[in-house]
């Protein structure tokens, strides 16, 4: 019974580990965070307040002797959008404010299943902006709109934007990109200093934004839970609000912090954290991200984020979202001097595959929590067989059944625990009731009975350990795989999303979670806990809690993503193919065994007739303190019968309270039952 207690516990703690994915944590508050952006007189940009900060291992300068010769900037008041760069994968939309990316457009292709568009409202991603180091933008550094005028290239795989106030400053801003770079983009912003006299103050790059994916209704797992702005610092955590992992309860590393949309308040204030060193910066929702990778790590970085909604979003429709910006010191520029900045930007689906190719630790955008060592090579493997086999819905399956086949030695040795256990039930019971009263006692007795007979209590529990953190590991790697979005399985629509059969007011009727409770269940009646009259109220209660265990699960797993409830089904059904393969055909050795283990007899031992026990008739000698094999001894099935009666008579009942007397008759009536069924048994034999 210690197994089942301990394995509900475990499985209770598994699910508040999912469930604390989602839970509201207070703002951290910033100490040294900037003010709230405020409009700056344009007049001081470019006047230093404190010494530069050394950026010559982070950037290249170079010279300027001879500028080519540029026409004055257009003022035009509308956006102009042009799409460059396309591949395979996905389609770039550039737009002339300050040369930034409006929209990615992501294709069906390799492990994408679906299309879809990143497209970012508000400020476009990689837009460019200037601040002081208070955090105070300078907002009419670049004139509004902002227009870059497009330069026309030779080469189709790269597209340039370039803006000039003349006598002061010129900004180019060119992206690259390669055939086979999948959603990769290269870009470099180029800053020249024209006027007279050194600058220093920091850029900003706007990281985009990212907008909840519609889903149907889950009261365990909001889709704003997996909106986050995140960063990856590689230098040391400064001392400044609650920066390290620790301190904050996040379950992710030190070096990596992901922020959630219930993390970063409802006041749309921008909050902000200063890095030592910035590898990269990402803003993403639950299947798509973009990421943001400075060549060389950034000095000083500031990431900064909040909320917004999207525009078509209504009272009764909120599409929430998230964006984030990276702020760096741009240093000192003298007169005529260039400094250029090189990025790598990733725009695409949170494919772990792709993600690993990329290396800098890209792959920790997937946020798979304390299990990593699990979900990544699930997710690895979980891809590989997909490759093989063609579809997510077969691979998943095929997962299942190799961790099945992987941890079928140690539970087919829990299981052949569990039945000499059963086995000892009858000896059991008569530890207790000698040593009644004397827990101490009792316990030593028990140890050294186990250790006779070769058995451990605990051996049951380890399928049960093995299986949790294998669980939350799938269900970490399951949650966020973009490969799931849109493939399908069955009658399931979308892997990623529950497997609706119907709609009815807005309440999805699901079948998998139904077919899911069904396999489990039927794996419990393999394996019936015994109720015999010596049980404690206490047990008796875990033992009524686990049959309600398939329900709870149909709880928990009911809003859940459909290759979620696919694994645990297909899991049900290799657990009752092992169950009956254990019990039809024992392991070698086995019979030996649970030979040893049960109290036995020469006599016994010699006869050689010994029939198959239904478990009908197992139940009943167990509850008799009868021996599970060989004939029934007609003088013990006697004198255990009028032992146990003793304990039902009418003075003890009359005694009892009515709830207690009313439980007792039912055992009074079970043990009844039993002994009218092993005494007819009995007279047949004889």
């Amino acid at each position: 019974m210690k197994n089942y207690v301990i394995g509900i516990g475990l499985l209770v703690l598994a699910f508040y580990l999912i469930l604390q994915q989602g839970t509201q944590i207070p703002p951290i508050v910033d100490g040294n965070s900037p003010p709230p952006p405020s409009d700056t007189n344009d007049s001081s940009f470019g006047q230093p307040a404190v010494p530069p900060p050394d950026t010559n291992e982070t950037v290249s300068v170079q010279s300027v002797s001879a500028p080519a010769p540029i026409s004055e900037p257009l003022s035009l008041g509308e956006e102009r959008l042009v799409d460059r760069l396309e591949n395979p994968y996905s389609t770039p939309v550039f737009s002339n404010h300050t040369g930034a990316l409006r929209e990615v457009r992501l294709h069906r292709r390799g492990r994408l299943s679906k299309d879809y568009n990143m497209t970012y409202e508000g400020e476009p991603l990689l837009a460019l902006s200037f601040e002081d180091d208070g955090g105070r933008e300078y907002k009419r550094v670049l004139p509004d709109p902002r227009a870059f005028r497009l330069v026309e290239q030779t080469d189709p795989m790269k597209i340039l934007y370039r803006w000039e106030r003349a006598g002061e400053l010129r900004i180019e801003r060119e992206y690259s990109r390669e055939t086979n770079s999948s959603y990769v983009i290269h870009h470099e912003t180029r800053i020249t200093n024209l006027k007279s006299g050194p600058f220093y103050e920091r850029m900003k790059f706007h990281l985009g934004s990212a907008y909840q994916i519609p889903r149907l209704y889950n009261p365990f797992d909001s889709s704003e839970t997996y909106l986050n702005v995140g960063y990856y610092n590689a230098g040391t955590p400064l001392p400044e609000g609650c920066s390290c992992a620790d301190c904050s309860g996040r379950i992710d590393g030190e070096t990596e912090e992901f922020f959630q949309y219930n993390e970063m308040g409802v006041a749309g204030q921008w909050e902000s954290r200063t890095l030592s060193q910035a590898r990269w910066a990402c803003v993403n929702n639950q299947f798509f991200i973009n990421i943001v990778r400075p060549q060389n790590d950034l000095p000083s970085a500031r990431i900064s984020w909040r909320i917004n909604k999207r525009s078509d979003s209504t009272p009764e429709n909120e599409v929430k979202g998230v964006e984030g910006t990276l702020s760096f010191p741009l240093g000192r520029l003298e007169q005529g001097e260039t400094r250029s900045f090189s990025f790598h930007l990733y725009a695409g689906p949170k494919d772990y595959v792709g993600l690993s190719e990329l290396r800098h630790d890209q792959k920790k955008v997937m946020q798979f929590g304390i299990f990593w060592w699990i979900s990544e090579p699930l997710s690895w493997l979980l891809n590989k067989l997909h490759s093989i086999l063609g579809n997510y819905g077969m691979a998943i399956i095929a997962l299942t059944i190799l961790l099945k086949l992987f941890l079928w030695p140690l539970t087919a040795k829990a299981t052949r625990s569990q039945k000499k256990m059963q086995a000892l039930q009858g000896p059991m019971a008569k530890l207790k009731e000698e040593f009644k009263g004397k827990p101490d006692k009792l316990n030593q007795e028990m140890m050294k009975f186990y250790k006779e007979k070769g058995v451990s209590p605990f051996a049951g529990c380890w399928p049960i350990l093995i299986q949790i953190p294998i669980f939350l590991g799938m269900f970490w790697m399951l949650r966020s795989a973009s490969e799931l979005y849109g493939q399908g399985f069955l009658w399931a629509h979308d892997l990623s999303e529950q497997d609706s059969i119907s709609v009815q007011q807005g309440f999805s009727l699901n079948l998998l979670p139904i077919l899911m409770v069904a396999t489990q269940w039927f794996q419990m009646k393999l394996n019936p806990m015994q109720m015999g009259p010596e049980m404690s109220e206490a047990q008796r209660i875990n033992a009524k809690m686990m049959r309600f265990m398939p329900f709870m699960f149909l709880i928990f797993l009911y809003f859940f993503s459909s290759a979620l409830v696919l694994y645990w089904t297909v899991q049900n059904l290799m657990t009752i193919l092992q169950t009956l393969i254990t019990k039809r055909a024992p392991l070698p050795g086995e019979e030996e065994e649970a030979e040893k283990a049960e109290p036995d007899s020469e006599q016994e031992e010699k006869r050689p007739d010994r029939k198959e026990l239904s478990d009908e008739e197992r139940r009943y000698r167990n509850l008799l303190g009868l021996r599970a094999k060989g004939s029934i001894d007609g003088t013990v099935l006697e004198k255990n019968y009028k032992e146990k009666s003793q304990n039902y008579t009418s003075a003890r009942l009359d005694s009892m309270s009515p709830g207690k007397r009313e439980q007792a008759l039912e055992k009074k009536e079970r043990l009844e039952k039993a002994y009218e069924y092993l005494r007819s048994s009995l007279d047949k034999e004889t």
